[in-house]
């Protein structure tokens, strides 16, 4: 089994602004691009828009947080879990690289991350308390694979 580590390297303030504005442009196009050729002007199916929403919600969301500052620590890890709602310590890690901080920074920062984190409901089975984690590669396929059967459907 072959395991794949990914490392970001870390985005400057302006490359980070760039990339939010990228972001946007590209949601707009994303949500347009059902009628684009199309003599006939309607809106994007509801499942569509749900999933371009989302999708770049978040990327625009993670950029947010790359771009805020990281002091105090405390209100950086509240704005984090408060703006993306992700309790997976591994994501959070990948967003403390991708803003450029130390990994002597990183870990008082991923402890703080792990105290602040919502308690798992009553009756919880010991499993992790939030699972808001990227989709898997085959659930992205899948995503993709609907997503090009709608346009189809469309052009």
């Amino acid at each position: 089994m072959k395991t794949e580590l990914i490392f970001f390297l870390p985005i400057s303030m302006v490359g980070a602004e760039q990339l939010l504005l990228d972001t946007h442009s590209l949601k707009t196009v994303l949500l347009d691009l059902p009628s684009i050729g199309s003599q006939v002007v309607r809106k994007a199916p509801a499942s569509y828009t749900k999933i371009v929403v989302k999708g770049m919600t978040r990327a625009e969301m993670i950029l947010k947080v790359v771009m805020a500052p990281h002091e105090p620590t405390v209100v950086f890890v509240d704005n984090y879990i408060k703006l993306l709602a992700d309790g997976n310590p591994e994501t959070f890690q990948k967003t403390l690289d991708m803003k450029g901080l130390k990994r002597s920074e990183q870990s008082s920062m991923l402890e703080l991350f792990r105290q602040r984190l919502p308690a798992p409901p009553s009756g919880a089975d010991g499993g992790p308390s939030l699972s808001f984690s990227t989709p898997t590669p085959e659930q992205e396929n899948s995503r993709i694979r609907k997503l090009e059967k709608l346009i189809k459907k469309r052009l």
